[in-house]
């Protein structure tokens, strides 16, 4: 099948369609990943044939500025976020109407691009979500809150979407739930985590996580592999987009460097390039550019993360401790998940964020036995089931 599978948004909402793409090029189908400009070398380095679409714009940064300027107005950041996700389909409807047009089946994933364009061509196209609650139940149990929350999404999601869809000319969307394929369904998720609602439809499938090959001749720094050999596992610090957030980068970095000497352990940080180039770490910090999680997460002792969907599933999967520290969205209830599983220690709120609170954490997570035997049984859990790709891929072939 000739398969498209547009990925538009940060870097956390395309990595597990790359994933994806290579399990679905290896069972033999002509695939492509089209996304934003911005990431088309990642996808390319992951040997992916990828299309760029759209304009260039940098999701994960731009909404980490968004959200820091937002300030204690959370609500209006999250309005503006979701305007310039929306914004980025728009812009690149033209591109994916061409594609779409050449296509046997689109994967539409959480931003919905390339439903429009599959609607007004006839080509058939399943979902993919990352988000469980997302599918709809019938007679969902419900706190009032909760149902007020949706109604405020519904609102803020589907007007938007229904003025481009009519500008096109494709029929209207009832609600979010029809934002779902009902001909397909799948949730790259592992039921060691979530597990699956009876009351889903027959045709939602929960396939297992979704894990990528490292990307093409990639090896580990040798200095890295030196720091690892040098001493006692260390702890991962690694807060994605969202850690960009303006003149709080330097607050949090500098957060995160007290919260580690007080803790007195060794750590790898990703990211924080522009506050930690060239300074003079000390012996214990070792800072790194981006590296495959699914090497660097198995070699430490707890990871230190945002709650976004693929860190934590790389996380619980090499079964170390989590501290999270969310910041938006997704990311408080995938927080939330890691504290229940008993996988980490009580999240941090990217506001609450201190350096002792911190260290506490650090302290709790490195040294538990409970914590760290819980985190090893889910990591053993997740490792056991059957590989998320594959599964994806049957039910792709079947459905598609």
């Amino acid at each position: 099948m000739r398969i498209i599978v547009p990925a538009i948004g940060s870097r956390g909402d395309v990595q597990p369609y790359i994933a994806l793409c290579q399990g679905l090029q290896e069972a033999g189908h002509d695939v492509q990943l089209a996304t934003n400009p911005t990431l088309c070398s990642l996808v390319d380095s992951y040997g992916v044939p990828v299309v760029p679409v759209g304009k260039p714009v940098d999701m994960g940064a731009a909404g980490a500025r968004i959200w820091a300027q937002a300030g204690r107005f959370w609500w209006l950041g999250l309005i503006r976020i979701m305007q310039l996700g929306f914004q980025l389909v728009r812009d690149a409807y033209p591109d994916l109407l061409n594609l779409v047009g050449q296509a046997d089946l689109v994967v539409v994933t959480d931003t919905f691009a390339g439903a429009a364009e599959a609607d007004m061509l006839g080509v058939p196209w399943i979902s993919a979500t990352l988000q469980p609650a997302r599918v709809p139940v019938p007679n969902p149990k419900v706190s009032p809150l909760v149902r007020l929350l949706f109604r405020f999404a519904n609102v803020i999601i589907m007007a938007p979407m229904n003025r481009f869809r009519k500008r096109v000319g494709v029929a209207p969307l009832k609600d979010m739930g029809s934002m779902l394929s009902d001909r397909l369904t799948l949730i790259p998720v592992s039921s060691c985590v979530f597990p699956p609602n009876p009351d889903w439809p027959a045709h939602v499938k929960m396939t297992g996580y979704w894990t990528a090959h490292s990307p093409q001749d990639w090896r580990p720094p040798a200095d890295l592999l030196a720091f690892l050999e040098a001493g006692d596992a260390p702890v991962a610090v690694s807060l994605g987009a969202m850690s960009l957030s303006g003149e709080k980068t330097r607050k949090a970095a500098q957060i995160a460097l007290e919260a580690i000497q007080q803790s007195g352990i060794r750590a790898v940080i990703q990211g924080w390039d522009e506050v930690l180039e060239g300074r003079d770490l000390p012996e214990n910090i070792y800072h790194a550019g981006p590296l495959p999680h699914t090497w660097l997460f198995p070699r430490v002792r707890a990871v230190i993360h945002h709650g976004g969907f693929g860190t934590t599933a790389s996380a619980l999967t090499a079964g170390v401790p989590a501290i999270v520290i969310p910041h938006i969205i997704d990311q408080l209830y995938w927080a939330q998940r890691v504290v229940e599983l008993g996988a980490g220690p009580r999240f941090i709120h990217r506001t609450g964020l201190d350096s002792r609170r911190l260290a506490v954490a650090i302290q709790h997570a490195a040294s538990d036995e409970s914590v760290q035997a819980r985190a090893a049984l889910i990591g053993k859990c997740i490792r056991s089931e059957p590989d998320g790709v594959r599964t994806a891929v049957k039910w792709i072939e079947m459905y598609g």
